[in-house]
Formats: structure tokens, sequence, C-alpha cells
């Protein structure tokens, strides 16, 4: 009996050592090509670059958590060439997805729809620090989201069709708060990439859901709005963090809510 017990302990551990390496891992790439997608100029490679220097990363600097750990002066989050200090974006997120990943996996057991879903919440925290920055939404990164969601109903026997009845709904919302609310308001309300990441969402989104969703993220939207505005003295302030939120703790609840 202590046998069993104690072969179970470690295989849960297993499991969810794995969930928190598929978050970190889609965190820490999505930051390094997010970045670099979001800070590139027309016709700049793709392949990440130190934000000091400007000289392309060595494979290793790509890699999830020996990036950081190979360092000189690790703790001082310095860039590859060790002149830039204070760079916490990538250990931030890194951690948040590995978390993230392994709540995932705690939540949906050890299955073929853990991979999607550990996935997809390490794409989260990359999408909200590099919004914070650069103010975008890079639109690999929705096209992943909208990718592990596809892949996320198929493996869980979900309904497509439901599906695509919630990205049309939340598409057609996010072209109007994009293009007619913002007119109506006279400053922009939402951006192209936010409406861009609201059809994504959709493939997460069960349709009782949805209005959860959005409601959610329109309070931590306001939220954030209302701290950003007293720390920076901007009116507008990004919306991808809300969102990013607002759809872990919805895709979290639909897999709590699971048989």
């Amino acid at each position: 009996m202590i046998h069993q017990q104690h072969h179970h302990l470690i295989s849960n551990l297993l499991h969810f050592l794995a969930g928190g390496t598929l978050g970190m891992v889609a965190a820490s790439l999505s930051v390094h090509f997010g970045w670099r997608s979001a800070d590139r100029l027309p016709g700049e490679s793709r392949w990440p670059h130190c934000v000091y220097c400007m000289r392309p990363f060595a494979w290793q600097q790509v890699f999830p958590l020996f990036a950081w750990l190979l360092r000189y002066d690790t703790l001082s989050f310095p860039c590859p060439c060790g002149e830039k200090k204070g760079l916490w974006t990538l250990p931030a997120a890194e951690m948040l997805g590995f978390a993230l990943g392994v709540y995932g996996m705690y939540l949906a057991g050890w299955s073929a729809m853990a991979i999607p879903l550990c996935l997809v919440l390490g794409l989260l925290p990359a999408i909200a620090l590099i919004d914070l920055y650069f103010g975008v939404i890079p639109d690999e990164l929705n096209i992943l989201i909208a990718l592990f969601g596809l892949f996320w109903i198929w493996l869980s026997g979900g309904d497509i069709f439901n599906a695509l009845i919630v990205i049309a709904a939340m598409l057609a919302l996010g072209l109007f708060c994009a293009l007619v609310y913002s007119r109506l308001r006279g400053r922009e309300m939402l951006g192209l990439g936010d409406v861009k990441f609201f059809a994504a969402a959709g493939f997460w989104l069960q349709p009782e859901v949805a209005p959860w969703f959005l409601a959610l993220a329109g309070l931590i939207g306001a939220v954030i709005g209302f701290g950003w505005q007293r720390v920076s003295g901007n009116k507008e302030s990004p919306f991808a963090p809300a969102l990013c939120i607002a759809l872990a703790a919805c895709i979290l609840y639909q897999v709590m809510r699971m048989p």
C-alpha cells in the first residue's frame, strides 16, 4: 500500500512538472519571438535579438529557463551580453507560464487534452507583457491561441459549430468596438490586435461563458486603466492584460466543470 501511494505521488509530480514545462516553454518562446515581432522593423529578421546590442541570440539563449541560468549575474536579469539590466519580463513570463501549466494539468489530469491547455495558458502571460511594453498583440500569438483552441475542441470532443457561433459573435463585437464605438467616443476603444484576440478566444469559450469573459475583461480592464492613468498619466491603457487574465480564468473555470 505504501509503495502504491509513493508511486502515485511520483506520477502526479511528474505530470505536474510536464504541465508546468509546457506552460513555461510556451511563455518563453512567445516572449522571445513575440517581443521581436512587436519590435522589429519591416524587412528585419524575426529571430530574437539582444535588446541592447541587437546581436541575434544563439540557440541556447532562446532555450527556456537556461536562457537565464547560463547568463552572468543571473539575478540582475541581464540581457545576453550583460550590458542591460533589469529585464524581468522573460523570467516573469516563464514563472507565470509554469504556474499556470501546473494548475492546468492539476485540473485536466494527465491526458492529451492537457497539452493544448497548458500551452495556451503559457501564451497568455507573454501576450500581456508584450502589450504592456509595445501596445500591440503579435498576430502570430493570436493565431497560436486559435490553433491550440481548435486542437482542444478536437481532443475534448467539443462542438465546433458552437465554437464558430461564439467566434463570429466575438469578432462582430470586437469590430463594432474598434470601428464604430471608437469613432463615437472620438478615441480608440479597442485595437485590431484586441479584436483578433476576441476571435481567437472564441475557440476556447463555451456560449454560456463568453458573456462572463467579456464582463470580467471589462472589469479588470477598468481597474488596470485606472492604475495605468494614475501611474503614467496616459488615458489609453493596454487591454491585453485584462483579456489574458479573463480568458485564463474562464478556461480554468470550464475545465473545473468538465465531467
